[in-house]
């Protein structure tokens, strides 16, 4: 019990320098998670397949892109989260107060409840789809990736309808439109996530829905299963109550994509 604790607590300490040793110098100044960078990756991975016998293997649950997931964390990206929550929450009341037309809405809380009057009320993938499109295409510029550090200012969706925005606004836009359309706060996350193949950090939002995990992006005008986007190595995922940090080696994306490809 006390060798299973030691190396509980060395992975929860330690999983986060891994991710940040794959990326660049400027990648991972600018996410500034704050966990000491002198472990070594290789040291962390025997760690984590000592924790996990093989015999688990086959029943093993997945976090977010077929991630380990642990609840916690102090990083800058959480930080940054709360520091927004409060004006969202404020702007998610004026939302349902204009929605359901006990005050009248005028400017972006007008265009935004325009944006989930087209939507619709009713759960499903088409919702998902226009929800995703609309946001997507309200917004003055096209999204730019790599800026979920803290170099920028997060903004709550009021400031980011009409205006020029970044892909954190974007998926926080689509996080607080989706509370609103009535999705239950387990189902959500917002996630800051690495993508392997431009080498920059990006932020999604991510949904569950009918038993599939799927993704909200502000590059993409159509919701994409978990599955198909594993080049996104999740990093910190956050809840209005909760924030997550992740990591993921190759094997375990490996295994993650032959259990789903496989049904």
């Amino acid at each position: 019990m006390l060798r299973r604790g030691f190396i509980g607590m060395v992975v929860k300490t330690a999983f986060l320098t891994g991710i940040v040793s794959s990326m660049s110098k400027g990648q991972a100044h600018n996410l500034q998670l704050d966990y000491p960078d002198k472990v070594r990756r290789r040291r962390l991975f025997s760690f984590a397949k000592f924790a996990r016998p093989a015999a688990q293997k086959h029943s093993e649950n997945f976090g977010l892109f077929g991630s380990v997931e642990i609840s916690g964390g102090d990083n800058r990206a959480f930080r940054k989260w709360q520091s927004v929550l409060p004006e969202c929450e404020q702007q998610l009341k004026q939302l349902k107060q204009c929605m359901a037309g006990d005050v009248r809405g005028v400017g972006p809380v007008q265009a935004w409840s325009r944006i989930l009057r087209r939507a619709g009320q009713s759960k499903s993938l088409r919702q998902l789809s226009l929800l995703n499109s609309f946001i997507n295409e309200s917004v003055g510029s096209g999204p730019q990736s790599g800026s979920a550090g803290p170099s920028n200012a997060w903004r709550a969706p009021l400031h980011l309808l009409g205006s020029n925005g970044e892909c954190e606004d974007y998926a926080i836009a689509k996080y607080f439109s989706l509370l609103a359309l009535g999705y239950p706060e387990e189902a959500l996350r917002f996630v800051v996530v690495k993508d392997s193949r431009s080498q920059t950090i990006h932020a999604v939002t991510s949904v569950r829905f009918q038993g599939e995990q799927y993704v909200l992006d502000s590059l993409r005008s159509t919701p994409a299963r978990e599955i198909e986007l594993l080049h996104y190595q999740p990093v910190v995922s956050m809840q209005r109550g909760a924030h997550f940090s992740h990591f993921r080696t190759a094997e375990m994306r490996q295994r993650f994509w032959a259990r789903h490809s496989h049904g």
